[in-house]
């Protein structure tokens, strides 16, 4: 059996490293930790990783290049930690290809809850991509649109490739499968991020706002994602 793939720390400060170093071997993972842009290029590329926790300021470039770079692989999470907490740079790290912002000061307990939602999301994605005892439906072709959740893509009509983060891919696949394609709320934050729906919780709105955007532009703006008030968020066409 091969060993289990572990999580990259890219994070130039060394006291914050640590800590969420020594919080993340406690809760079981095996960590690689980087310092730099360039180390944390060899790291991604030597290591495997399963999960990437990000810094975006480091010394030698901005951490979303390499959040970028990380996103081509769909079999990886991604979680940006930043000190900058505007809404507009949350929105920049995940539309890039981020599952996951926090922002520092972070617990380190929520940043492990957090790290286990992305982990199961990954299996929930990696069992969905394997072949099933009985056939299932691993693509939804609409108004010359290619929908393939199970590979993290969509393809438009003319050809290009457009691909999902993990959440995004999750969402679609439960909307897709939704009784009317309408799925509520706290089914796409417990499917799709991997956590309990909260008061006052931005993320399914954010989730939906990524991928309304995607579909949108892939399909000069026939297929949506449509907020139906009090129900949730439907797949329109």
């Amino acid at each position: 059996m091969p060993a289990p793939r572990p999580l990259l720390v890219l994070e130039d400060d060394p006291a914050i490293a640590a800590s969420i170093g020594d919080a993340l071997a406690q809760d079981g993972w095996r960590v690689e930790a980087a310092e730099t842009l360039a180390m944390g290029r060899a790291r991604l590329a030597a290591c495997n990783p399963r999960i990437v926790v990000v810094d975006l300021g480091l010394p030698d470039g901005n951490g979303i290049a390499f959040v970028q770079e990380a996103a081509r692989r769909p079999d990886i999470g991604i979680i940006v930690v930043s000190g900058r907490a505007a809404e507009v740079d949350r929105i920049v790290g995940l539309e890039v290809g981020a599952d996951d912002y926090l922002t520092k000061p972070f617990s380190l307990r929520e940043m492990v809850a957090r790290i286990r939602a992305l982990s199961r999301r990954l299996d929930s994605v990696a069992a969905l991509a394997r072949p099933a005892a009985t056939p299932q439906p691993g693509a939804w072709d609409i108004v010359g649109l290619r929908l393939e959740p199970t590979r993290q893509r969509i393809v438009a009509p003319d050809g290009r490739e457009i691909r999902l983060t993990g959440g995004e891919a999750s969402m679609l696949h439960l909307l897709l499968e939704a009784p009317e394609n309408l799925a509520d709320r706290a089914s796409i934050s417990e499917r799709a991020l991997g956590r309990r729906l909260l008061p006052d919780q931005r993320g399914v709105d954010q989730l939906a706002s990524m991928l309304r955007q995607k579909l949108r532009e892939s399909s000069a703006g026939q297929v949506t994602v449509a907020a139906v008030r009090g129900r949730g968020y439907r797949l329109a066409w």
